[in-house]
This record gives C-alpha cells, sequence and structure tokens, in this order.
C-alpha cells in the first residue's frame, strides 16, 4: 500500500553518520485520487530513507508487515496532485459560470414565450369574441330571409285572395242588384215560383261558399301579422344594443387605416427593441468578457505577488545560508571530539568512510535536484514566452499553468534549500572527523579536502528574477486599472440602455394596448355598419309588409260582413218561401 510519510532522523553519540532513520506515516491510498490520514502517530523504522533530508515528504510503498517496497521523493507527486485540484476548481468556476449563463437565457426566453403565449391568447379572445358575433348576424341573416320568403309567399297568397275576392265582390255585387229586384217584386205581391226559390237558394249557398274561405284566410294573416311584428322586435332589440355600444369614429375605413399604420409602428417598434437588445446583450458579453479578464489578471497578480514574496523569503534565506557558510566552525558543537579520540582508530577510520559514502549519496541527491530545478526553470521561461505572445483568451490558461509550475519550482526549490544545507553539515561533520582522524594518525590537517558550495551565483539569479517579477507586476496593476476604468464606464453605458430597453417596452406595450382597443372599436363600428346596411332596410321592408297586410286584413273583415248579409238574405228567402200561396 502507498503511503505519505515524513523522514525523521534520530542522531547518534557520534553524529549524523550513525543515526536511524523513521517514516512518520501521514496518510495512505485508497483510490487514485483519495487518501486517508493515518490515525494517531505510526512511525516505522526505514533506513533506506536515509538518503532524504530530516522532514522531507516522501511517498513509501509498504508490504503488509510494513516494510519498505519501494520509496521516491513526494514534492513532485504533491505538485501534481496540487495541480489538478487548482485546475478542477478552475473546470468547475467555469462550468458554474456558463450554467448561470444558461439559466439567465432559459429564464429570459421563458419570460419572452410567456409574454407570446398571453398575446396569442389575448388574440385568440378577441378572434372567439369576432366568429362569435359573425355566428350571431349570420343567423340573423338567415331569420331575415326565412322572413323575406314567408313574407313573398303571404304577399302572393294575399294578391290571389284578393283577386278572389275582388271577383266574390262584383258576382255579390250582381246578386245584389238581381236580389233587389227580386225583392220589389216581391213586395209587389209577386209569388216565385219553385225554380226561382230553387235559383235564389243556389246563388246564396255559392256565396256562403265564396264567402267561407275568407275565415281560413283572416286566421293566416293574424298568424303573418305575428310573424311581422315579432321580427319587427327582434331587429329592434338589435338595434339598441348596436346604437348602446361606443364608437370611436364615424368612419369605419378611416378608423381601419389609422389600425394598419398603428400595426406597422407597432411592429417597426418591436424590431427597434430586438435590435437594441441584441446590442445590449453583445455589450453584456463584452462587460462579461472583459470582467473575466480582469478577474483572471487579479488573480495573476495574487500569482505575481506570493512569488515575488517567495522569491524574496528565497532570498532572504540563501543570504543567510551564504552567510553561514562563511561562517567558520559553524556546527562544531554537534561532533563530541572527546568521544572520537577514545574509540579505536579502526572504528574511527570505518565511521570515517561511512560518513564519506553518505556525502557522496547526499551531493548525488542534490545534484539531481539541482538539475531538475533548472529544468523547472526553462520550463518555466518557455511558458513565460508563449503567454507573451499569447492572446488574451489563450494568455489566461497559460497563466493558470505558469502559475502550477512556479508552485512546482518553489516546493522544489525549498526542497533543494533543505538538501544543501543537509550537505553542509555532512561536509562540516565529516572534516572535523577528518581532522581528528588525521591528527591521529599524524597527518597535517591541511592535506584535507573542502568541498565548498558557492550559492552567490544562485543569489543574483534569484534577485534578478525578484526584479524582473515585480517589473511584471507593475506593468500588469497599469493594465489592471485600465480595465477597471473600462469596466466601471461600460457597466454606466449598460445601465442607461438597460432602463432605456425598460421604458421602450413600456411604451410599446401600451401601443399594443391602444392598439387592441382600436381594433375593437372598429369591429363594433363595422357591426354598426352591417346593421345599418342590412338591418334597417329589412325594418322597413317588414314595415311595409305589415301595412299591406293591415289593408287586406280590412279587406277580409268587409267580406265577413257581406257574409253576414248573405245568411240575412237566407233567412228572408225562408221566410217568403214558407208563406202559403
Amino acid at each position: 500500500m502507498l503511503y505519505l510519510a515524513e523522514v525523521q532522523k534520530r542522531p547518534s553519540g557520534f553524529g549524523l553518520g550513525g543515526g536511524k532513520t523513521d517514516l512518520k506515516l501521514l496518510a495512505s491510498q485508497r483510490g487514485e485520487n483519495n487518501w486517508v490520514a493515518v490515525p494517531g502517530e505510526e512511525v516505522i523504522l526505514a533506513d533506506e530513507a536515509k538518503e532524504f533530508s530530516p522532514g522531507s515528504l516522501v511517498l513509501v510503498d509498504l508490504n503488509n508487515s510494513k516494510q519498505v517496497q519501494q520509496i521516491q521523493d513526494a514534492a513532485r507527486q504533491l505538485v501534481k496532485i496540487l495541480q489538478n485540484f487548482s485546475r478542477s476548481q478552475e473546470k468547475s468556476k467555469t462550468q458554474w459560470e456558463e450554467i448561470e449563463q444558461w439559466k439567465a437565457s432559459l429564464t429570459f426566453q421563458a419570460q419572452e414565450l410567456n409574454r407570446r403565449e398571453m398575446e396569442l391568447q389575448a388574440k385568440e379572445e378577441q378572434l372567439e369574441e369576432l366568429q362569435a358575433e359573425i355566428d350571431r348576424l349570420e343567423q340573423q341573416r338567415q331569420e331575415i330571409s326565412q322572413a323575406q320568403e314567408a313574407s313573398q309567399q303571404l304577399q302572393e297568397q294575399i294578391e290571389k285572395n284578393r283577386e278572389e275576392l275582388e271577383t266574390t265582390r262584383l258576382e255579390l255585387h250582381r246578386q245584389q242588384e238581381e236580389f233587389d229586384q227580386n225583392q220589389g217584386q216581391l213586395s209587389q205581391g209577386a209569388v216565385l215560383d219553385e225554380e226561382q226559390s230553387q235559383y235564389i237558394r243556389d246563388l246564396l249557398t255559392w256565396l256562403n261558399e265564396a264567402i267561407a274561405p275568407t275565415n281560413l284566410l283572416g286566421e293566416k294573416l293574424s298568424q303573418s301579422l305575428e310573424i311581422v311584428n315579432s321580427q319587427q322586435e327582434s331587429l329592434e332589440q338589435h338595434g339598441q344594443r348596436w346604437k348602446e355600444q361606443p364608437t370611436s369614429y364615424s368612419n369605419s375605413s378611416e378608423q381601419q387605416e389609422d389600425i394598419e399604420s398603428l400595426v406597422s409602428h407597432v411592429q417597426n417598434q418591436w424590431l427597434e427593441w430586438r435590435k437594441d437588445r441584441e446590442s445590449l446583450a453583445e455589450s453584456i458579453s463584452e462587460l462579461r468578457s472583459q470582467q473575466t479578464l480582469l478577474a483572471s489578471k487579479q488573480e495573476y497578480s495574487q500569482v505575481l505577488n506570493s512569488q515575488i514574496e517567495v522569491q524574496t523569503q528565497l532570498y532572504e534565506q540563501l543570504s543567510n545560508l551564504t552567510t553561514a557558510l562563511e561562517e567558520s566552525d559553524g556546527i562544531s558543537e554537534k561532533v563530541d571530539v572527546e568521544a572520537l579520540e577514545k574509540i579505536s582508530l579502526n572504528e574511527l577510520e570505518q565511521l570515517v568512510q561511512s560518513l564519506q559514502q553518505d556525502l557522496q549519496r547526499d551531493m548525488s541527491f542534490v545534484k539531481d535536484q539541482e538539475e531538475e530545478l533548472a529544468l523547472q526553470r526553462q520550463e518555466m521561461d518557455a511558458l513565460q514566452r508563449r503567454i507573451d505572445q499569447a492572446t488574451e483568451y489563450d494568455r489566461i490558461s497559460l497563466e493558470s499553468e505558469l502559475s502550477d509550475e512556479q508552485d512546482c519550482y518553489r516546493m522544489l526549490n525549498e526542497s533543494l534549500v533543505g538538501s544543501q544545507r543537509n550537505l553542509k553539515e555532512r561536509q562540516e561533520i565529516l572534516s572535523q572527523h577528518q581532522e581528528v582522524l588525521w591528527r591521529r594518525l599524524g597527518s597535517s590537517s591541511g592535506q584535507q579536502q573542502q568541498n565548498k558550495i558557492d550559492l552567490k551565483p544562485t543569489l543574483s539569479q534569484v534577485d534578478a528574477q525578484r526584479q524582473k517579477l515585480t517589473e511584471n507586476l507593475q506593468s500588469l496593476e497599469a493594465e489592471i486599472q485600465q480595465i477597471q476604468t473600462d469596466i466601471a464606464q461600460k457597466e454606466e453605458i449598460i445601465n442607461s440602455q438597460t432602463q432605456q430597453q425598460e421604458a421602450k417596452k413600456k411604451e410599446i406595450e401600451q401601443l399594443e394596448s391602444s392598439l387592441r382597443e382600436k381594433q375593437k372599436a372598429n369591429s363594433q363600428i363595422g357591426n354598426e355598419a352591417i346593421y345599418q346596411e342590412v338591418m334597417l332596410p329589412m325594418q322597413d321592408y317588414l314595415e311595409q309588409v305589415k301595412q299591406q297586410l293591415e289593408e287586406v286584413a280590412g279587406g277580409v273583415n268587409q267580406v265577413q260582413g257581406i257574409g253576414t248579409q248573405v245568411e240575412q238574405l237566407q233567412q228572408v228567402l225562408q221566410n217568403i218561401i214558407g208563406q202559403p200561396d
């Protein structure tokens, strides 16, 4: 199982050469990106880690018996983990911003759809009202048409009956004259014979049969008058309802032209509003891009500040280390010289050889770290050159990658400084052990080889890097200030445009409301025109039909009166015939 551990060393009584190396287990790996802290303080003995400096973090592979299978430096692995975590955070942040943009876009689209749906519902209701009104007018037109047909049939029947009545009236007049003659003869004492009596009876019977259909004709006339009166009442009710409806214009065509002009104006206003909205959306998109750019530059500014701070700390540490290296016998108190004088030469020689082997191993390790740090520096320089030549959008990702590489460089540099410090301590300890050995062997101490580390070039390089970072930071702060000024101006413009958009939208909605009112009023005017063109002439026609029917009814009443006289004549004739000869 793979563990993250901290290197701990226990010095022996004679110095570092005979010390023990332990590993303090900090966390264990449970998955590719899953680490669990080790409970308590679990420490194992691991001589395989003696080449690492105290306090270094290592990755160690242990078997079930907690024996070391493999060990390696954890610095680069930790840097990769931190880089992946940082990139995951940036990716999550970007995805969250995209989600927010999608939500805002969907909200706006939903509002627009709701507005369109309300408009369609209003138009559907208006169309339903117009359709219902058209259906009512169609029904009334059919009723009027039926009334016209009935009136036409009734007029024909009336004309036919009038002709029959005229014929009957003439015949009745002739019979009246004959009757008067016969009555004169009767008054002179003449006596009707059987033939004359039968002739008179037949004549009176014919008169009764001719007059009898007038009763049925009177009933039909009454029914026709009731139908005409009912149609007149219906027309008067509709006319009163149309008259009560308000109208805004005396001329429907003028209002229709005004409505068409207003419809065109509203459509043009909506087109202009949508163009302004698209322009506003582009401005908002540009503002968000500038805000994103500002955030990235501010983040990069923080990274530069952190790097300058790290470089300053590193410069101070190297300065202190250089000063410490120049001092003589800085760590002589760590070696017990009296104890070395008491042990045998053979043991002392073995101890010196062991220290030399440890020193060679540490020198090789430090050299590898220096080479790795130099490669890291080259990668940073290459990234910086790419950033200088990249576009604004590519620069954001490159700057994030540069920040990760700089974090890795800082950790490697700190590890190198610790390793160099430990190497110097080992050199001093080996030097003191060699001095004791040479002194006991009778050799001169001047024959010792001193391996010194010159940190001045590194110190100069760190100082130059710090100065370059400071210049970059100053230039970046100037860019940030300019971007902030541009963002403030653009926000002010966008706020003004947004308010204008809202005001214009309300104005257009008011125009649409006025348009709906005028369309409704125009439909009422159209209905009134239908009433003026169709119903009023029909009402006049029904009035004429009514007058004609009333005249015919008067003639029928006269005929019925003649029928009464005929009955009286029949009675007189019966009385005459019934007298004895």
